[in-house]
C-alpha cells in the first residue's frame, strides 16, 4: 500500500475510539500522551542509529484546542511530527517520505508494544490510552525542519471551517495546473521536458519543486507558469500582490480565494491562456468556474461518503452528522467568498 492509503481519518474504522468525543481538554490530554509517544520513539530510533524527530503541533481544527470553549467538538486529531532529513529525501514523493516513517513508526509498536497504544493502531496513526476507557487516535504528519512551516499551515484551516475545505484549496489548484500542492510543497513530476499526470505517474520521472513557502506559493505558481511562457516582466494582478498565498498570522480561507482569483487574472493579463498548463481554458472566468466545480464535487464527494456509515456508538453518529453539517455549511461560505467582487 502506498503511505497516503494508511490514513484512517478521524478514526470512522474502529469503535475503539467511537465513545470518546474529542474535545479541547481531551486533545490536551491525548497531547501530554503523544510527547510520551515521541520520548519513547526516539529511544527506539537510538538503538538504529537514526536522528531523533521532534513534537511539532497540532493542525486541522485542533490546533485551536487552546483557544475554544469545551463545548467544541473535533473530528480527529492531527499532529505534525518533525522529522530528520534521510538520504535521497528530496527525491521522494510526500507518499514515498510518509511510508518510510510510517514503516518505523509500526515496527516501534509492534516491537515495544507501548502499554498506551492500542494494538490495532495502524502505521503513523497511533490510538492512544488517556484515560479509563477513553482511547483517541492521532493522525501522525511527517515533516522536515525545512518543510515544518509549510506542512503546519498547508493543513492548519480557518478557525471553526472545516480542514478537508482548506486542504481542497491547494489539492484543486494542484489538480488543474498538472501538479501536486501536499505535504512536499508545490511540485510536478517531468517526463523528456513534458509535465505528467501526478499521481499516476510511477517511474522514468524527474520530480521538481517550485516552492516550499506557503506565504508565497501562489505568487510562486504564476512566476514558474510565466516563465514556462517566457513571459518576461509579467503583469501582477493587485490581488495576487496582496495575496500571495497563506497569511500564517491569521489563517482564512478566503486569503486563499483571493490568491486563486488574482492567479487567474493575471495570467489573463499576460495572456497566458489557451497554451501549455493553461491550454484548456481561454479566460480567468473559464478558469475560476471550472476551480469552483472541482472544489464542490470533492466536498460533495465527501459530504456523501459511506465512512461515516461506520459510526455505531451515539457519541459518533451524532459526530458524524455534525460532521456532514460543517462541510454543507463551510461550502457555502466558501462559495459567497468565491462570488465576491
Amino acid at each position: 500500500m502506498r503511505a497516503l492509503e494508511f490514513i484512517v481519518e478521524g478514526g470512522w474504522d474502529t469503535k475503539i475510539t467511537q465513545g470518546t468525543t474529542i474535545t479541547p481538554k481531551v486533545v490536551g490530554k491525548a497531547l501530554e500522551l503523544a510527547k510520551h509517544f515521541v520520548e519513547d520513539f526516539n529511544r527506539f530510533l537510538k538503538l538504529r542509529d537514526i536522528a531523533p524527530i521532534k513534537m511539532g503541533y497540532p493542525t486541522g481544527s485542533s490546533a485551536y484546542h487552546e483557544v475554544d470553549t469545551e463545548d467544541k467538538i473535533y473530528g480527529d486529531i492531527d499532529l505534525q511530527i518533525v522529522v530528520p532529513e534521510i538520504e535521497g529525501g528530496d527525491e521522494m514523493t510526500t507518499s514515498q517520505a510518509q511510508g518510510y516513517w510510517y514503516k518505523l513508526l509500526d515496527e516501534f509498536v509492534k516491537s515495544t508494544t507501548p502499554p498506551y497504544v492500542h494494538p490495532e493502531s495502524t502505521p503513523g496513526h497511533p490510538i492512544l490510552h488517556i484515560g479509563d476507557n477513553e482511547w483517541v487516535q492521532i493522525d501522525l504528519m511527517p515533516h522536515t525542519e525545512k518543510l515544518a512551516t509549510w506542512g503546519r499551515f498547508r493543513t492548519t484551516p480557518e478557525r471553526g471551517v472545516k480542514g478537508l475545505l482548506n486542504g481542497n484549496m491547494f489539492s484543486v489548484l494542484g489538480e488543474m495546473l498538472t501538479m501536486s500542492i501536499q505535504h512536499s510543497g508545490v511540485q510536478y513530476k517531468d517526463r523528456d521536458g513534458k509535465k505528467m499526470p501526478y499521481s499516476t505517474t510511477r517511474k522514468d520521472y524527474k520530480l521538481h519543486t517550485i516552492t516550499t513557502n506557503v506565504e508565497t506559493f501562489v505568487y510562486d505558481i504564476f512566476k514558474h507558469e510565466a516563465q514556462l511562457q517566457a513571459k518576461s516582466n509579467p503583469t501582477i494582478d493587485p490581488l495576487l500582490r496582496s495575496h500571495p498565498g497563506s497569511n500564517i498570522k491569521e489563517v482564512k480561507i478566503s486569503n486563499l480565494v483571493n490568491a486563486v482569483k488574482g492567479l487567474a487574472r493575471s495570467f489573463e493579463a499576460n495572456e497566458m491562456f489557451g497554451t501549455g498548463d493553461l491550454a484548456q481554458w481561454s479566460d480567468a472566468a473559464g478558469f475560476l468556474n471550472s476551480f469552483w466545480e472541482r472544489y464542490e464535487q470533492k466536498a460533495q464527494k465527501d459530504i456523501a461518503a459511506n465512512k461515516r456509515d461506520k459510526a455505531e456508538t451515539p457519541e459518533a453518529k451524532a459526530r458524524a452528522n455534525d460532521d456532514k453539517k460543517k462541510i454543507i455549511q463551510g461550502l457555502a461560505y466558501v462559495k459567497a467568498a468565491f462570488e465576491k467582487n
